[in-house]
């Protein structure tokens, strides 16, 4: 789905070099698709990060990554998905391009995972404005998510400025779950910010 920005983000793109979220918000995102284990997944609004194509999901037969932004994955390959996973994305739509999208990505999947930022970003877009056009407190970006998906459940993202939600309810052995499998996560993850941080961009999928 086209939005007004995409010529500016595709400039962006094309002058900086993006991918280091996928590796910071992977312990948030990785527990759930491992539990749901989903066989499809669409990375929707992927930028640079390529986040299904780092994840460790056995159960991935299909590993799609969208964005509009992005000439080498402008165009969707699919049109349904197991799973979508939608990171640091709707905060840069403007406000009246928010409800034509959540009801793109619940027409493609109902269960899907959002991370949105709720803070001004880094970014400055070509014309002045600062990069994230649409920023909400979490309640609101709950409510607009249960609208389109009929559920928003908030998820824990510990990152001052972020908030999280699943499209989906999970029983309390899930959550459990979910738990045993956030602890080694975000070990691996505190090991690779000693070792530098460093991210290795996978390649494009086409």
């Amino acid at each position: 789905m086209k939005t007004r920005n995409v010529d500016a983000y595709a400039e962006l793109h094309r002058r900086r070099t993006y991918g280091n979220t996928a590796v910071r918000m992977r312990r948030f995102v990785e527990p759930w698709v491992q539990i749901d284990r989903p066989k499809t997944l669409i990375d929707y609004g992927a930028g640079q990060g390529r986040f299904g194509e780092i994840l460790t999901a056995p159960t991935l037969e299909v590993r799609d990554s969208y964005d509009p932004a992005i000439p080498e994955i402008a165009t969707l390959k699919s049109d349904s998905y197991d799973y979508a996973i939608c990171i640091d994305v709707m905060e840069h739509l403007e406000p009246d391009e928010v409800a034509g999208v959540l009801k793109h990505v619940a027409s493609l999947t109902k269960r899907a995972l959002f991370i949105i930022d709720t803070r001004p970003a880094r970014a400055i877009l070509p014309d002045g404005r600062n990069a994230h056009t649409m920023l909400q407190p979490p309640k609101k970006w709950q409510e607009m998510l249960a609208t389109a998906f009929g559920e928003a459940v908030a998820v824990p993202v510990f990152r001052k400025g972020r908030c999280a939600f699943k499209t989906y309810r999970s029983s309390p052995s899930e959550w459990l779950a979910y738990w045993g499998k956030f602890g080694p996560a975000e070990v691996d993850y505190q090991l690779w910010r000693l070792k530098g941080g460093r991210y290795e961009q996978p390649p494009i999928s086409t």
